[in-house]
């Protein structure tokens, strides 16, 4: 089984719990990243800021950014996996509870960040070279062929 951390993860984006929407959007389209992970200064996370939060408990909610901190509307608690968590894990704990940021954990600390969108594309990656490898295999011209 493959590692998560080595194949499909992406440093992760952090904001204090404090910080305004506001600035965590902003951080996060700097950063091209759809979410991050509200964390204290010694890494620990508290919880997670993603786009559906924004548009939900932001927006919909008709509260203003520029003065909303990020820890009133974050989604406290976050799951997380190991860095030894595989692939397959890290798919079903996404798809199961139907989110798609997922932080990698290093200890206490973040080590990273992966999402269900690279996950996906990893695999899809890594079975077509095994269907390529099967065709090539089958329409050889050799012995047998």
């Amino acid at each position: 089984m493959d590692t998560l951390i080595v194949k499909v993860s992406h440093r992760a984006t952090c904001v204090p719990p404090q910080a305004t929407t506001d600035e965590a959007c902003r951080l996060m389209l700097k950063d091209r990243a759809s979410a991050c992970i509200v964390a204290l200064d010694d890494g620990v996370p508290l919880g997670m800021f993603s786009e559906r939060d924004v548009l939900r408990r932001v927006i919909a909610a008709g509260l203003d950014p520029k003065t909303t901190a990020v820890e009133e509307v974050m989604t406290p608690d976050p799951v997380t996996v190991t860095q030894e968590t595989s692939l397959e894990e890290a798919l079903e704990i996404m798809v199961t509870r139907d989110f798609r940021h997922l932080p990698i954990m290093d200890g206490r600390r973040v080590a990273g960040m992966t999402t269900v969108r690279r996950v996906l594309k990893y695999k899809l990656d890594q079975n077509r070279e095994e269907l390529e490898s099967v065709v090539s295999f089958f329409t050889a011209d050799g012995i047998g062929g």
